[in-house]
Formats: C-alpha cells, structure tokens, sequence
C-alpha cells in the first residue's frame, strides 16, 4: 500500500483557515484550562473553589500568557501529549476541547509559542517552544511542496526541560509577538470576549437572578459549571463575570433601560425522554432591539462556553430580528450535541435537527410575547394620546377665554399629569416614538401658554407679544378696571387699538 503523506499546508488549514476570529484563541486556551482543572477536581488534586485560570496581558511587551492550575502533563507525556495534532485522548461527551487542534490556534497571531507544564508528584517541568515566524517561513516556501507536518514540525519547535517543585501542578500558553493588529491585548476588547464566550459565572450582585437561574437548572438536570477566570493588565487584576444584569441598555443616545422582570426555565427533552437542553429567557418591556451586543440575543453553549455568537440562533426565529429583542441562555446537555470543529454551530445529526425544532417552538413563543407586549404597549399609547387630545381641546377652549389664577393652577395640573402619562408609555419602533414626541412637544407649548395666560381674553389671543408684556399689560389693565370701573372697557380697547390695531381687541373680557 502506498504510504499516505499529510501535506504541511494542512497546518495553515488548522491554524489562519479554522478560526477567523482573532480572539479565538481565548475560548481555546480556557476550555483546555477548564478541562485540566475538571481533571484535577476528579483526581484529588483540587477541590472545587481552588480554581484560577489566570490571564496576563502585557501589551508593551506584546506578550499573553494564559496559565491554569489544573491537572498539568507529566513530563514524559508533555512532547507526545502537546505535539500530536488531532489526536487528542480527550472525550468528546466529557470535555469542552476534544479534537487537539486548538492548542495551534495562537500560532497565527505571534512570533512565538510556548507551553509550559508540570504534574503533581513530577519533579521536572517541561517547555515547548514552537517558532511562529519559522513556520510562516516554511508554509510560504512552495519549492518544497512535498515537507508534511511532521517535517515541519521538527524544524519549528524546541523543547526543554527543567527543575520543578513535585507540588505544583500547572498548564501555561505564552504568546510573545503578539499582532497588535488584531486588538488581542486590548483590555476591554479581552474582557467583552472572555464575559460572553468562556465558561466564567454570573456576577453576584449586578444579576441578582443568577443564582435562582443555576438553582433551578440544577433540579432539572442541567449544572453550569463555571471557573474563576482572571484578567491581569498593568498591575490590575479583574475576575470576569458574564455580562448580564439586571438592567440593561437600550438606546445609548437617549439613555433608555430596560429590566428584567422574570425569568422563563426551559427545559427540552427527546422522544425518549432524555435531556437535550435547558435554560433560561429573561421577561422584560421589549421595547426593541437591545443595544448592549454582548448580551443581545438567545445563545447557545455547551459546557458552558457560547457555541457561535448572539446571531447563531436568528434561524429559529421566523422575523430574526426578534432575537435581537431577546436575552437568555439555553445549555445543550444531550452528547450527542456536538459541536463543530470551529464551534460555530452544532455537528448535523438527528438529535441536532430534533434540537433545532425545539429551539424553533421557543423562537416562536418568545416571538408571540413580544407582539402581545408590543400590541398592548400601542394600546397604552393611543389611550394616552386620546387622553392628551381631550385635555388640549378642553385647555384650548379656557384659554380662548379670560383665565383665572385658580383656573391656570387646575389646567397646568391637567396637562402635566397628560405629558407624564404620555411620557411614561413604553414605545415600540420609530413610528410610535414620532406620535409621542409630537404629543408631548404638544403638551409642553400649551403648558407654557397656560403660563403666559391672562385674566383677560383679547391678550390670551395675542401670539405676537411677549409672556412679560402680557403680565405687564394684565396688571395695567387691572388698575385702569380698579381706578375708571365705569370707563374701564373704553380704555382697555383705545389702549388695544393704538398698540394692536382694531382686530386684536375682539372679545375682550375681564375677570368677574
């Protein structure tokens, strides 16, 4: 049989072509800390809160390093264990990383590579380094298209041993040459990725319903597992949460927030009874689309980690952008959900179609409720706007008339308790947002009219004067009635005509 060679491009494949997106490496990284740690909690070696999945960003120096306290690799292992590509002993139904590929991922982003690790019990550490640069070297050279892997690899990684204590017990990726480019030492950037993609848990006090949301996924059968994973960046070290809260953004221009009121336990079984998947969704105002991308939409994890992004899940939704308008988490349980080699989405099977057709009936449901909220919120609306419009006719036809003290108190009342009402009703879309706007400018320009309102009719119907000369007319006015009773009416009108001509004086009044 002729012997089967493994061409060196299949590294580029495995490297630049399985993951687009930078930051990748992370979810890669952490899942493969997350799994060394499960490893450790099985043997003994820690117990479950000893955990510290450490993330150092030095970004001067254009260096990460990611180190875990997990199981670790002894060091006749550690060459076999780390250079074997996709041929990981790891089970797919138990761990997050299974196939040995991620652990390449860093390479398409730095210099350098190097992995360090120790056992418990070892009295050596070992550390490999693999030269990035080279690599690219090699790859790009197409006179010897004939090199495999394994050829290639030779020729790029380095490997050392040294002393170590026989206590510890660690697994560490350092990246030295980092692209800046691509924003991987960007502090925030890291923090946004690692909140939403990586197995980290709910923050305590910001999500106060993430406790009775792991509580209650427990009694279904669904434990989120979840790690202490820390950010360090110039000498600040942050634990990373996911990024849920209680509130939540809605339009940042004009500071809109919504809440979450509930939270909807789902849980979806196969025919056969068994779990496929559970997990929540939040009840809020759905007011739109949220603006916060790091919490918009239903997303789908396994083992915790997010499986695609806040999109993934637009295909269970007949209008996707109802998803947009949505916040929760469903945790796929069953093992025959696998997901795919750039985690992207699930491998296609029966229990992934039977999945899908759930995930489908909730995409619907969710849906439903946001069309009844939003019917019952345009209700809210157009009675506040019929109730605005009663209030301004009733306003208009005062003020066509003289208007006492005690009157203006009752109108401005009036109208200010209508601009509340119409300001407090929750919108749906540009369309209803307009019709309000318009109501409550409606309201604020009768609210100052009422202000500028006189005892006296004719002023009242004057728009071409000032709100102070019509109080200084008023009180004119009222010393000519006080002083000239009997002549008071003849005066008031020469005085209107020479200021205002003879139209402006028509149904001039007084006070009784």
């Amino acid at each position: 049989m002729q012997e089967i060679i493994i061409g060196k491009h299949t590294l580029e494949s495995l490297t630049t072509g399985m993951y687009a997106d930078p930051f990748v490496i992370y979810r890669e990284y952490i899942q493969n800390a997350a799994d060394s740690i499960d490893a450790a909690f099985e043997s003994g070696v820690l117990c479950r809160g000893e955990e510290c999945v450490d993330v150092i960003i030095h970004s001067a120096e254009k260096r990460i390093i990611i180190k875990d306290n997990g199981l670790g690799v002894y060091s006749d292992e550690a060459v076999s264990h780390l250079l074997s590509i996709g041929n990981s002993k790891k089970k797919s139904t138990a761990t997050r990383g299974f196939r040995g590929i991620g652990r390449l991922s860093g390479l398409s982003y730095c210099s350098t590579l190097t992995f360090e690790t120790s056992a418990r019990g070892d009295t050596a550490g070992t550390r490999i380094t693999i030269d990035a640069n080279k690599l690219s070297e090699i790859l790009a050279n197409v006179q010897n298209d004939t090199e495999t892997i394994l050829d290639v690899l030779s020729e790029v990684y380095s490997i050392e041993t040294y002393p170590e204590r026989e206590n510890v017990h660690y697994f560490s990726v350092t990246m030295d040459g980092v692209d800046e480019s691509v924003k991987l030492t960007d502090y925030d950037e890291v923090i946004a990725y690692l909140s939403q993609n990586v197995p980290v848990p709910y923050h305590p006090e910001k999500f106060t319903w993430g406790r009775e949301i792991t509580n209650r996924l427990a009694q279904k059968g669904c434990v989120i597992e979840s790690y202490k994973v820390f950010v360090t960046c110039q000498n600040k070290r942050e634990p990373v949460y996911k990024p849920y809260g209680d509130s939540f953004l809605m339009d940042k221009g004009k500071k809109t927030t919504d809440r979450i009121s509930d939270v909807q336990i789902i849980s979806f079984v196969n025919s056969d009874k068994e779990l496929l998947a559970a997990g929540w969704v939040a009840k809020t105002s759905f007011l739109g689309s949220i603006y916060d991308r790091t919490i918009k939409g239903i997303r789908v994890r396994k083992g915790n980690i997010l499986i695609g992004d806040g999109q993934t899940l637009n295909v269970a939704f007949k209008d996707a952008r109802f998803n947009g308008w949505s916040i929760g988490e469903i945790f796929a349980m069953h093992p025959k959900l696998v997901p795919n080699a750039r985690r992207d989405n699930f491998e296609k099977n029966p229990t992934y179609f039977t999945f899908i057709e759930k995930l489908t009936t909730l995409a619907g449901g969710v849906t439903r409720e946001i069309r009844n909220v939003s019917l019952k919120r345009n209700a809210e609306l157009s009675a506040a706007l019929e109730a605005t419009a009663r209030v301004s006719e009733a306003a208009a036809a005062v003020m066509s008339e003289g208007v006492s003290l005690s009157q203006k108190s009752a109108l401005k009342n009036k109208l200010t308790k209508a601009q509340n009402a119409v300001g407090q009703v929750p919108v749906n879309g540009e369309s209803d947002a307009y019709y309000q706007g318009i109501a409550f400018e409606g309201l604020d320009i009768l609210i100052g009219q009422v202000k500028g309102a006189t005892s006296y009719k004719a002023l009242n119907l004057l728009d071409n004067i000032s709100l102070h000369e019509k109080r200084w007319l008023e009180q004119i006015f009222n010393i000519i009635i006080r002083i000239e009773p009997g002549n008071s009416e003849k005066i008031i009108t020469a005085v209107l005509d020479e200021l205002y001509g003879e139209s402006k004086k028509k149904g001039m009044e007084t006070e009784p």
